[in-house]
């Protein structure tokens, strides 16, 4: 293998980024987009959106490497479709996909959840990856991939994220229903379950929110986007391509030990 492919694994391959406005997502598009990629980034929040695309801008990019930002709503069956419709229209092809959109809800116990809570995360989580699911396998095909995003707390239910939980145990089985299905086309579908990653977000938090956490993970540290986003395109590339089905923890080890 040349230092060129080892270096832009990417190169020629058309992604599609979900949430990409912030976070993990956005730490993603980054890092496929230095490894070759042509992206097709999207997002609800325009003024996120437009601040990947300022850091994409950054990143040298190789001839005919492209990024394309689109404003959607993964919760809506029609704006998903119409998206990749135009993505392939655009660029000719998907190889791959990346469904990092999500959302949770107030802290709640369940008893105090109402269907509004309901709604929105199941919307957003679980339908809106099934609404990316199903618009992106029309398009995918031998040696293409998809990753989704559950949680630890898809894994085992948290106190006081009991609807979020559900919605996201519910994409792990969707993943591994993609999977059998979608494996003899040889489309490998997985999906990663993040640890606490250092977003924005969180760094608005006070320090005695984190400590605990960093106490339980066995490697001492919170993640970073970055570590998620490595953890996307070893599933996405061709040094994963035995693995399908899977839900890959990357949580420094924190599920092994938190109670």
């Amino acid at each position: 293998m040349t230092g060129a492919l080892k270096s832009k694994p990417f190169l020629g391959k058309v992604i599609s980024i979900t949430g990409a406005g912030s976070g993990i997502s956005q730490s993603t598009a980054q890092i496929l987009y230095a490894r070759g990629a042509t992206l097709a980034i999207s997002d609800i929040d325009p003024t996120n959106l437009a601040q990947t695309e300022v850091l994409l801008k950054k990143i040298p990019a190789e001839a005919g490497q492209q990024f394309w930002a689109t404003i959607v709503d993964v919760s809506q069956e029609d704006a998903v479709s119409r998206w990749i419709e135009d993505v392939v229209s655009k660029f000719g092809r998907l190889d791959h996909a990346a469904n990092i959109c999500g959302a949770t809800h107030p802290i709640k116990p369940l008893t105090e959840s109402t269907n509004e809570d309901f709604d929105f995360v199941v919307n957003v989580n679980l339908r809106g990856t099934w609404n990316c699911m199903k618009a992106q396998v029309k398009h995918l095909g031998r040696g293409s991939s998809i990753v989704n995003f559950t949680s630890g707390s898809g894994l085992r239910a948290e106190p006081g994220l009991g609807l979020y939980s559900a919605a996201k145990g519910g994409v792990q089985t969707l993943t591994s229903a993609g999977a059998l299905e979608w494996g003899e086309k040889g489309i490998r579908v997985n999906a990663i379950a993040p640890g606490v990653v250092m977003t924005a977000t969180l760094k608005t938090l006070p320090s005695s929110f984190f400590s605990p956490i960093e106490q339980a993970t066995p490697l001492g540290r919170l993640g970073e986007p970055e570590d998620i986003a490595k953890a996307v395109a070893f599933l996405l590339s061709e040094e994963g391509g035995w693995v399908n089905g899977v839900v890959l923890r990357v949580d420094g080890g924190y599920l092994h030990t938190s109670h």
